[in-house]
């Protein structure tokens, strides 16, 4: 083993990756592993779920996979012995030479990882992300100090989501810097909803033009010629749905009342919709009578559960549903994919702001109404 290790040490450090081709190969050093145990090649289903997509033996101590992978994605490559996973190593697969060098999970040490050129990106990424980060950390801990003055904290997520502009827009150079990579692709879905309506336009003609064949370009120019409606700086379309009592309610005839009007998307089934409302009423009870208005509407199915969630919730402002669920007209017409949602709009009829969060959603109307 200790052979093998310095062998591998000297790929590692010696040897320039190698160019992109046709196929990829994974090649592994595992200490702590006997021969015959399983190594799996994954990817995530879902946030606590893995899909094996490959295995192979120890040998030696040693392991190999091969295989072909389009553009690049991250994955992991995991040890499974008597039932259970032994640790968890993320790469990023691509058609190139792989090599990981890993080490027993009660070692603590962290497992060296060499691989092709959007490996290289993705380590640089990383580096980024990490600095905006760290940057971020003492503003992040006064939002979460109970102790500290509301307003304090309204200012510190201000400073976060201030940082989160600088820190999209390094990200965005970075995308635009390396097309066509096929890193620049994961970035992009990362980001693209994140992005000003004006990057959003120079993106998309950038791997127009570059990437066309790209995933995320394909879905995100999908998704934009479908989500005019409820872009930043767009009036608003008006619809109509019934309230509680079932009678037919426009939302233009809030907006047309109020200073601005919060159009917000939810669901009593929906746990992060129900985490979040509590900002949403604080926002109300601070500012309704500053000319803030909340409408909610419901992508529920059953009218018991919506109108009971209204109840225990103690949501005060006026509430629409046609039951339809994900088919909504309201989420139809604003392209919503993922609750919770919203959308402020001025007294113009102009989206002003959308998707606002938590201590965000507070000081974005503060500055409105004050």
């Amino acid at each position: 083993m200790k052979i093998l290790t310095t062998l591998f040490a000297m790929m590692l450090y010696a040897v320039p990756a190698l160019s992109q081709g046709d196929s990829y190969t994974i090649r592994g050093v595992a200490e702590g592993t006997v021969d015959g145990d399983t190594v799996y090649l994954c990817k995530l289903a879902s946030l606590f779920s893995i899909k094996r997509i490959d295995s192979t033996k120890v040998a030696g101590g040693e392991y190999l996979f091969k295989g072909s992978y389009p553009g690049c994605g991250v994955h992991y490559v995991t040890t499974y012995r008597n039932g259970s996973y032994k640790g968890l190593t993320a790469i990023m697969l691509e058609n190139a030479d792989i090599q990981i060098h890993s080490f027993p999970a009660d070692s603590k040490k962290e497992a060296i990882v060499s691989g092709g050129p959007n490996h290289m990106l993705w380590k640089e990424y990383k580096s980024i992300q990490k600095k905006w980060q760290d940057k971020k950390l003492p503003y992040w801990k006064t939002t979460q100090d109970s102790t500290v003055a509301r307003r304090a904290q309204m200012l510190a997520q201000k400073a976060i989501d201030s940082l989160s502009v600088l820190q999209n827009d390094e990200s965005f150079d970075f995308m635009m810097e390396h097309l066509p990579a096929p890193f620049s692709n994961l970035v992009l879905g990362e980001i693209f909803s994140s992005l000003p309506q004006e990057k959003k336009e120079v993106a998309l003609q950038a791997f127009k033009e570059k990437y066309p064949e790209a995933s995320n370009f394909k879905q995100m120019a999908t998704e934009t010629n479908t989500d005019e409606a409820g872009a930043v700086g767009k009036t608003f379309t008006d619809f109509s749905m019934a309230d509680v009592d079932g009678n037919p309610v426009s939302v233009g005839s809030f907006v047309k009342k109020n200073r601005y009007t919060l159009v917000d998307f939810w669901a009593s089934w929906c746990g992060p919709c129900r985490a979040e409302m509590p900002y949403v009423v604080e926002a109300y009870e601070k500012y309704h009578n500053k000319g803030l208005e909340v409408v909610g509407i419901s992508l529920d199915n059953k009218a018991d559960a919506w109108k009971e969630a209204i109840g225990k919730l103690k949501l005060p402002w006026p509430q629409l549903s046609d039951l339809q669920g994900w088919k909504s007209l309201g989420a139809d017409i604003y392209h919503i994919k993922a609750i919770p949602a919203n959308i402020l709009i001025d007294s113009n009829g102009v989206i002003v702001a959308k998707n606002l969060r938590g201590l965000t959603l507070l000081y974005k109307i503060d500055e409105l109404l004050n």
